[in-house]
C-alpha cells in the first residue's frame, strides 16, 4: 500500500487544502495512550503540536485512554509523559515551563463502556461551561487494533461528538484492512458513523519531510520538469523502503499515457543491508562522451546519471535530503524550510559522489508523527489516504497476496551474505532474479507452500538447506547417508558425530525406518556432547540415540561410543579422566581427528553441543574433549572442543521451530564471537558447513 500511496504523491495532484481551524477551545483524545506507538512517538507528537500553536489562540487538553483501570492507567501515562524530550534548539526555560503546562492539560480515561464515552464527554461539556469557551473542535486519534474501530466509532457518533458549529476529525492507524474485501467492509462501517470527511487514515510515511515535499517540488520546478516528466525522457522509478530489523518487495506500469511503458519498481523488505527510504527517478541518457571526465567538469557532465531522488532519511546520508543531478538543472527550493547542502565528495549514493548532486536538507528537521499530528490539527487532507485510495491500493495488492497462497515467495533468510539472493533485472513482461529460484517442487501437481523447499542458499556465508520441518528432514536424512556412502568408498569407513536434545530425533527416526542402504556396518557412531548422568537416565543423550536409531539398526557393537561419563561408580569426576579416555579413542580411531561428519543443534542462548556462552575453556586450545558447565540441569556435561569441531570434513546444523526463529535471526547478523554464541565459532578449516533451517525457525 506505501508504495502505491507514494507513487500517487509522486505523480497524481493534490486534493485541495481546507479553510484554517477557528479560534476555540481543542479536545484531543488519544486512545492507546499506554501503547507502544503512543509512548515512541504520539505523545511526543502532542508536545510538539502544543509548544508549536500554544500561542495560536487555540485552547487545548489532552485525553489519555485504554480498558486499563483509572490508577494504573493513569500512572502508566505519565511515566511517559515525564520522559518526554525538548527538540533542537527550543529555549530550555521555555520547554520546561510548556512541559509543565501540557502535563497539567493531560488526564488520563478507562474508556470501555458506552457509558465511558458519556463521562468523558460530559467532562469536556462541563470545562468549556465553565471557562467560558467555544468548542474549535476534537481529535480522536485511533492508536488502537483495526478490529476495535467499528465499536469505538459508535460510541465517539453516539455519544462523544462536538457540539454542533465544531469539527470532528478521527484518525486511524494502519493497517485499515488485510485485503480488498476486508477493507471495504471496514470502509463501510466507519461510513455509518462518519462522514470521509471527518476520518484521517495515516501513513506516517506521508509525514516524511522528504515525502511531503514531493508535490511542492512538482510545482515549484514545473518549468524545468515539464517538458522532461513523462516516459520519453524517465527510464523508471524506483520507491524503495529498506529495514534491517526482521517483513516484501512486487515491477508495475502505469496505464497513463503520459507513463507508458516506464518500470515503477516498489521495493520494500525486513532484515536487509541497510536501513533506508527513498523515491528516486532516473533519467534516460543519450549523451556520449568520448573525452575522458577529467578533461570537464564531472559535475556538468552530460554522461553522467541524471536523476531526481526524495531521501527519505537513514542510510549514508542519516537525514531527509532532495537531490537532483548536477547535469539536469538547479531547482527551486523554499528557502524558509530546505537549504542547499555544501558539496561533499566524500559521501557516495547510488556510485555518485555527493558533490555531483544539488543538495537540500530540511532547516528544520522534524519527526514524522510530529508532521502528521500538525497535518491533523490543521486538517490538510491532501496529507492522509482518501477511501477511493485505499480501496485501489488493495485492489492493486490483493491478487498478489492470494497468488502466495498458490505459489510461495522467494525464500529470503536475511542477513548481508544472502543480499544477492534478492537481485533482479527487468525482462520483457516483468522482472526475473540474478540468480535461479532456490527452491524445488517437492510433489509433482503440488500448488501450495508445503510442495515447494528451498535449496542451497546461503546463511552465514554458508549453504543453507530450508524447508517445512518433515521434508527439510528427510533431506537431511538423505545427504547423511549420501555423505556415509562417500566416506565408506573413499577410506572404507564413516565416522559420524551426534547431538542429543530433541531436536535430531526426528532424523535419528527417518534414518531407521527409510534408508535401508546406509552402511551401517562401516560406521561408527560417536556423542557430540553428553549429560553427567547415567546411560539409563531419561536425560542421557545416549539413551535417546539408542532408542531411536541404534536398537533399529545393525551398527556393530564396538563401532558404538557412549560418552564416558559414569566411571568409577561416579559421574564426570576429573580425576577419573573421562574427556581424556574418550579424546584417546577418537585419536586412535578417527584419522587425524577428523571426523567425517559432525551434526550440531543450536540452543536458544546460541549454544552448540555442551559448549556454552561466556565459557572459559573448549572454544579454543589444545583440549579435543572436556568437562563443562551447562547453566541448566543437569549441570555437568562431557563435550567437543570447537577445535575438534572444526577438524570435521563436513558439519552440519540443524535448527527446528519457532522457538529458534530469534537466536537464528541474530545468528544471520552476527559474525564471529563464540565466546557470546559458540554456534558462531563453527567454521570448518578444511571442511564444509551446512546449515538446516526449517522455516518456522528461519521466518517466524
Amino acid at each position: 500500500m506505501l508504495g502505491r500511496v507514494l507513487c500517487t504523491v509522486l505523480f497524481v495532484g493534490a486534493l485541495p487544502s481546507p479553510a484554517g481551524a477557528s479560534q476555540g477551545h481543542i479536545s484531543v483524545v488519544l486512545l492507546g495512550a499506554n501503547g507502544d506507538l503512543a509512548k515512541k512517538y504520539l505523545w511526543q507528537g502532542l508536545f510538539q503540536l502544543y509548544m508549536d500553536q500554544v500561542s495560536s489562540g487555540h485552547s487545548f487538553t489532552f485525553h489519555g485512554a485504554a480498558l486499563a483501570a483509572l490508577e494504573p492507567g493513569q500512572r502508566l501515562m505519565f511515566d511517559v509523559l515525564k520522559k518526554l524530550s525538548c527538540p533542537p534548539g527550543e529555549a530550555p526555560n521555555r520547554c520546561a515551563v510548556l512541559k509543565d503546562q501540557f502535563l497539567k492539560l493531560s488526564q488520563y480515561h478507562q474508556l470501555g463502556s458506552a457509558e465511558d464515552y458519556r463521562a468523558l464527554n460530559r467532562e469536556i461539556e462541563t470545562l468549556l461551561g465553565q471557562e467560558g469557551l467555544k468548542e474549535a473542535g476534537r481529535i480522536f486519534y485511533l492508536s488502537v487494533p483495526p478490529f476495535a474501530y467499528t465499536e469505538i466509532a459508535g460510541h465517539i457518533n453516539s455519544s462523544c461528538r462536538p457540539r454542533a458549529g465544531a469539527w470532528l476529525r478521527v484518525v486511524l492507524e494502519k493497517p485499515f484492512g488485510h485485503d480488498l474485501q476486508s477493507a471495504q467492509q471496514l470502509a463501510a462501517e466507519l461510513a455509518g458513523f462518519f462522514s470521509e470527511e471527518e476520518m484521517y487514515r495515516v501513513d506516517h510515511y506521508l509525514g516524511k519531510q522528504a515525502v511531503a515535499h514531493i508535490l511542492p517540488f512538482r510545482d515549484q520546478n514545473r518549468q524545468f520538469l515539464g517538458p522532461i516528466w513523462n516516459r520519453h525522457h524517465v527510464e523508471r522509478v524506483e520507491v524503495v523502503l529498506k529495514e534491517t530489523v526482521d517483513a516484501k518487495g512486487v515491477l508495475i506500469h502505469s496505464q497513463s499515457p503520459r507513463w507508458e511503458g516506464v518500470p515503477f519498481l516498489l521495493t520494500s523488505g525486513k532484515a536487509l543491508d541497510e536501513r533506508v527510504g527513498y523515491a528516486r527517478v532516473l533519467f534516460k541518457n543519450r549523451a556520449y562522451c568520448p573525452q575522458s571526465g577529467t578533461l570537464r567538469d564531472a559535475g556538468h557532465s552530460q554522461c553522467k546519471p541524471k536523476q531526481i531522488i526524495f531521501y527519505f532519511g537513514h542510510g549514508a546520508l542519516g537525514a531527509p535530503a532532495v537531490l537532483v543531478s548536477r547535469n539536469l538543472f538547479q531547482p527551486v527550493m523554499p528557502k524558509d524550510s530546505w537549504r542547499e547542502a555544501g558539496a561533499r565528495s566524500d559521501l557516495h549514493l547510488f556510485g555518485q559522489p555527493l558533490s555531483d548532486f544539488h543538495t537540500y536538507s530540511p532547516v528544520r528537521e522534524r519527526d514524522a508523527y510530529s508532521v502528521v499530528i500538525s497535518n491533523i490539527y490543521h486538517g490538510r487532507k491532501d496529507f492522509f489516504i482518501p477511501v477511493e485510495n485505499l480501496l485501489a491500493s488493495w485492489a492493486f495488492w490483493t491478487p498478489l497476496l492470494d497468488s502466495t497462497s498458490r505459489q510461495p515467495p522467494r525464500l529470503y533468510p536475511g542477513g548481508v551474505e544472502n543480499q544477492q539472493l534478492l537481485d533482479f533485472e527487468m525482462v520483457p513482461g516483468g522482472l526475473a532474479f540474478t540468480l535461479a529460484e532456490p527452491a524445488e517442487l517437492l510433489h509433482p501437481g503440488g500448488q501450495g507452500p508445503s510442495d515447494f523447499r528451498a535449496i542451497r542458499s546461503q546463511f552465514r556465508q554458508s549453504p543453507l538447506v530450508s524447508a517445512w520441518a518433515e521434508e527439510l528432514i528427510a533431506r537431511l536424512a538423505s545427504d547423511v547417508e549420501e555423505a556415509a556412502v562417500r566416506s565408506v568408498a573413499r577410506s572404507g569407513q564413516f565416522h559420524l558425530a551426534l547431538s542429543g536434545g530433541s531436536s535430531p530425533v526426528g532424523l535419528f527416526q527417518r534414518l531407521a525406518r527409510h534408508h535401508y542402504g546406509f552402511p551401517w556396518q562401516q560406521s561408527h557412531v560417536w556423542l557430540v556432547d553428553e549429560r553427567c548422568v547415567p546411560l539409563t537416565d531419561s536425560e542421557s543423550n545416549f539413551l535417546g540415540l539408542h532408542r531411536h536409531l541404534l536398537q533399529h539398526v545393525r551398527v556393530p557393537y564396538f563401532n558404538i561410543h557412549p560418552m564416558p561419563v559414569h566411571l568409577n561408580r561416579r559421574l564426570c569426576v576429573e580425576e577419573d579422566g573421562g574427556a581424556q579416555l574418550y579424546a584417546q579413542d577418537i585419536a586412535a580411531l578417527v584419522a587425524n581427528a577428523s571426523f567425517d561428519l559432525v551434526l550440531l543443534g543450536v540452543g536458544t542462548d546460541g549454544h552448540t553441543a555442551s559448549l556454552f556462552p561466556r565459557s572459559e575453556s573448549g572454544l579454543e586450545g589444545a583440549a579435543t574433549v572436556l568437562l563443562t558447565e551447562s547453566p541448566a540441569k543437569p549441570h555437568q556435561r562431557m563435550s567437543f572442543s570447537l577445535p575438534l569441531i572444526n577438524r570435521a570434513r563436513q558439519v552440519f546444523v540443524l535448527v527446528l521451530g519457532k522457538g529458534k526463529h530469534d537466536i537464528t535471526t541474530l545468528l544471520s547478523r552476527v559474525g564471529h564471537e563464540p565466546r557470546k554464541w559458540p554456534i558462531s565459532g563453527v567454521s570448518p578449516s578444511s571442511g564444509q558447513l551446512v546449515w538446516y533451517v526449517d522455516y518456522e525457525a528461519l521466518l517466524g
